[in-house]
């Protein structure tokens, strides 16, 4: 039987086989980029507030990293120090092609063994955990190898995701179950694994959908696109509380980046 892991990697590299521009990750399009980087700009927020964030001086591991869009837009902000990791070598290759400096690495996010505890300043997912069939392994394994701070960008699991979020995604004859988080979830989580009460868990909901802002802004002429969008997200900060995405960032504040459990 085929793995989920597996189908992970099949259904990437036939995403990278059947398409050939990837520009949209390095565009100068103030809307593409205000649409494709606003959820990082607010986990790098979360850490900034907090004292957490120091680009030049920091390394950054990208989990399902795919072709490197995070990496790039991390390499843009002023991080030097970035690693885009990936199942998929046809993915990587691409990332290289978008950005040669940014450093690439062949890796199961669920099983991260090559690459030793609190490594990276900083460890960085974006839709991907979701399409792990081990979702929470590969969270426990970010948690393992971060120094400083981990950030999730995932869906969040909820009335709204309930009823109108999609459950299976499918791409062709592949396919994987939209996995969901939450707060509780996240929390129970990163303490049952790093067994640390000063850790620190911060999350934020907001309402994501790239595409169908991205339809109603483009009706609009091209120098009000952006504030179109931007408007669009800012009528529905009121309710941001019941949005569909989740932010998160942990933060292993008491300098004790090993579990406590012996494991």
């Amino acid at each position: 039987m085929t793995s989920g892991v597996d189908m992970q990697r099949s259904a990437t590299a036939e995403i990278c086989s059947n398409r050939d521009d990837w520009s949209f990750h390095v565009t100068s399009d103030p809307l593409t980029r205000y649409l494709r980087d606003r959820r990082l700009r607010t986990a790098l927020h979360m850490l900034r507030v907090r004292g957490l964030l120091q680009p030049a001086g920091q390394s950054v591991l990208v989990v399902c990293g795919g072709v490197g869009g995070e990496g790039v837009f991390l390499s843009r902000c002023g991080f030097t120090d970035v690693t885009v990791s990936d199942l998929s070598e046809e993915a990587l290759e691409v990332c290289r092609s978008l950005e040669p400096h940014i450093r690439t690495m062949p890796l199961n996010a669920e099983n991260m063994a090559e690459i030793p505890d609190a490594s990276y300043d900083l460890v960085l997912v974006q839709d991907g955990l979701h399409h792990l069939p081990r979702p929470v392994l590969g969270f426990t394994e970010m948690l393992r190898v971060a120094r400083k701070a981990v950030i999730v960008i995932e869906p969040h699991e909820g009335l709204v995701g309930r009823l109108i979020g999609t459950e299976w995604e499918r791409q062709g004859e592949f396919v994987n179950y939209v996995f969901r988080w939450n707060r509780s979830l996240v929390n129970q989580a990163t303490r049952s694994y790093l067994l640390c009460p000063q850790a620190v868990v911060l999350l934020r909901r907001l309402w994501d959908h790239n595409l169908a802002v991205g339809k109603v802004a483009g009706r609009f002429p091209q120098r009000w696109r952006l504030a179109a969008a931007k408007a669009v997200y800012q009528a529905l900060r009121p309710v941001n509380r019941l949005g569909n995405m989740m932010v998160a960032v942990v933060v292993k504040s008491d300098g004790d980046t090993t579990p406590r459990s012996g494991r």
